[in-house]
């Protein structure tokens, strides 16, 4: 009853520190999380570029519904003067616009002309737009009509713009950009997009895209019909280059979509601050006018862009140690970790433990079974009941499949005191585990089968290592454990005497194996049975020719000291070919491994260097059949040298 009230108490005690981080870790993020939506919905005042990298910090973004002459600027909760604000048409600022029209076959006539229409307020000469461009998608991108500022002539252009094949979205992107490619300073580079359906043709894809509008720092106005369009790849392009992005219900909202557009664009600014603190931090910024607030984040010597490089941060410069985004990965995982062990409080509480005394002793009684739950030499690491059946169904499913028996052959040679059913168990839950870590972490399906397939391989390539060292250091000792048995021998021992002598002296695991072979030898099995098991175990060739010549001579007779002198001489002198092998081998090892992990170590390097041209490969189609045919020549190679470079003894 003690202990039952005993394991009742500790559930209760983890289940009431799970609760309280649980409830820490949603008081620390939750107040964060409001604060981000509320700079979201800031009205219509926005920024969407800092530059930080002169004497003066330039901010510029868009401000409709009151005049840019009254802003006032908060820097790290400090208030700065705003040294001078340019808005539309001051000091040369115009907006130079690229429009790009989806007109696919697969939309009716009415939507094209609709979209056609709706580019009258963004017609040079109307007040938001300095020169107009038209770029349309459909059966690949073609330039109507480049950057110019009469309007007469975009008109006239855009008459035969029909529906016609399939749209190449981002192809019709990337030309916009090229065509915005040598725009002033003064002028703010905007590209227009009516997309409704999916970019099904083409050569470029949405990083390709991405890329050109970064390259000559336009933005992306985007209209976006959800008829099959790229809905996921947009926003994650405007956040990164900066604009907006409207979901309409049907080609009637064209026109008030681009309205917005155009009255965004009537409101540009341009404002002066004076850099007040030193680089290496992400700085606080907000733009006040009346009732309007932007809040931002940049950084002192850099450009930042779109909404996810001016992320809001907390005023007083580093926001706070969850502003790093690996401790928020660890706390999240720390709150999943508490989530597990409230669970697991709970079922504490409703499950049985079979741990206590009365189970124990039960064994003893008369009126119970015959037969013990627990086989003698099968003991469990494991004493939560819940784990122990997942453990137990984990082992009859590796007894299915004709797993167990290599698992408890993988184990007994590393030497780890693990049962099969268990090492299985763990593998598989923690390669679950990361896998979902991985596609949370990535939110890709590959990143999840590369945290999958690493969390499997890793553990395996770790056991098998453990059995190479292990293997290694019992053959390095073999010479010299054979010289003292010998030594024994002449010393009048016996056999037996003798390996119960050595296998005190020698270090482990020769002395480990040897111990094992005496016990079993104490329990009836014949010598050299036991030999030949730890030759197996080992897999070891020499010990099983040392227990080969051990065999012929108990049959035959003979000098068996002398005899085992010999076939330790002869272990010597190959263990020393082995050695003058490796060193010849060496320059062939060493350069398969720089071989196999350059190709590896260049991606990871271009990852950090440039994400958006090694992104490439990691798209559908073309880039995941580059990757596969990548890592089988890798594979093959590396085979083909190492197959090159191991010679056997």
């Amino acid at each position: 009853m003690t202990r039952r009230t005993t394991s009742v108490a500790r559930g209760f005690r983890v289940g009431t520190v799970a609760a309280l981080v649980v409830a820490c870790l949603v008081a620390l993020f939750g107040p964060a999380a409001v604060s981000a939506q509320s700079g979201a919905d800031a009205g219509r005042l926005v920024i969407d570029r800092v530059d930080a990298r002169g004497e003066s910090t330039v901010v510029e973004g868009a401000l409709v519904g009151a005049e840019p002459s009254g802003l006032t600027a908060t820097v790290d909760g400090e208030p700065v003067d705003v040294a001078s604000v340019a808005a539309l048409g001051e000091q040369g600022l115009a907006n130079d616009v690229i429009a790009v029209i989806d007109n696919s076959g697969s939309l009716p006539n009415a939507a094209v002309q609709l979209a056609k229409q709706a580019l009258e307020p963004l017609m040079p000469g109307q007040g938001a737009v300095a020169r107009l461009g038209v770029v349309t998608t459909g059966g690949g991108a073609e330039v109507v009509v480049g950057p110019t500022d009469n309007a007469s002539r975009i008109r006239s252009a855009l008459q035969g713009v029909e529906p016609v094949g399939i749209s190449a979205t981002w192809d019709g992107v990337v030309r916009a950009g090229a065509l915005l490619d040598g725009t002033s300073g003064a002028t703010t580079p905007t590209v227009v997009l009516f997309s409704a359906s999916a970019a099904a043709a083409g050569e470029a894809r949405a990083a390709n895209a991405g890329s050109a509008l970064q390259r000559v720092g336009a933005r992306l106005d985007a209209i976006v019909l959800p008829m099959g369009t790229d809905g996921a790849q947009l926003p994650e392009i405007v956040a990164d280059v900066g604009g907006t992005l409207q979901v309409i219900d049907s080609d009637e909202e064209i026109g008030t979509a681009v309205r917005n557009i155009a009255d965004g664009l009537e409101g540009r600014f341009r404002a002066t601050l004076p850099t007040t603190v030193e680089p290496g931090s992400v700085v606080p910024l907000s733009l006040e006018v009346g009732e309007l607030t932007a809040e931002v984040g940049f950084s002192p010597g850099f450009v930042r862009v779109g909404a996810d490089e001016l992320a809001p941060v907390v005023a007083g410069g580093s926001g706070g140690i969850f502003a790093n985004e690996l401790i928020r990965w660890l706390a999240l995982l720390l709150a999943v970790t508490a989530a597990v062990m409230l669970v697991w409080a709970v079922v504490s509480l409703l499950v049985r433990d079979r741990s206590d005394l009365t189970s124990r002793l039960e064994v003893y009684d008369e009126s119970y079974g015959a037969e013990p739950e627990v086989e003698l030499g099968h003991a469990s690491n494991i004493s939560v009941p819940m784990l122990q059946r997942a453990v137990d169904l984990t082992g009859e499913l590796a007894d299915q499949r004709g797993l167990r028996e290599k698992v408890e052959i993988m184990l007994e040679r590393a030497n780890l005191p693990l049962r099969a059913p268990e090492a299985i168990f763990f593998l598989l839950a923690a390669s679950l585990v990361l896998s979902l870590l991985g596609l949370l972490l990535t939110g890709s399906l590959l990143g999840a089968v590369v945290a999958l397939v690493l969390a499997i391989m890793l553990p395996v390539a770790v056991v098998n290592f453990m059995i190479r060292r292990r293997q290694k250091e019992f053959v390095g000792q073999l010479p010299d454990m054979l010289t003292l048995l010998a030594g024994t021998l002449r010393a009048g021992y016996s056999i037996g005497q003798g390996f119960e002598s050595v296998s005190g002296e020698v270090a482990d695991p020769m002395g480990r194996e040897l111990r094992r072979v005496v016990t079993e030898t104490r329990l009836g099995r014949p010598l050299e049975e036991a030999l030949e098991a730890v030759a197996q175990r080992m897999g070891s060739d020499d010990f099983s020719w040392a227990v080969m010549a051990i065999r012929i001579q108990r049959e035959v007779g003979g000098n068996l000291a002398e005899l085992l002198l010999t076939v330790a001489d002869t272990m010597t002198q190959r263990e020393r070919l082995r050695r003058d092998v490796s060193t010849l081998t060496a320059e062939g090892r060493i350069s398969a491994i720089i071989i196999g992990l350059l190709p590896p170590g260049l991606g990871v390097v271009m990852f950090f260097m440039n994400p958006e041209y090694i992104s490439e490969l990691f798209t559908p189609g073309t880039g995941y059949a580059l990757i596969a045919t990548a890592l089988v020549s890798m594979a093959i190679g590396f085979a083909w040298m190492k197959k090159t470079i191991t010679i056997e003894v």
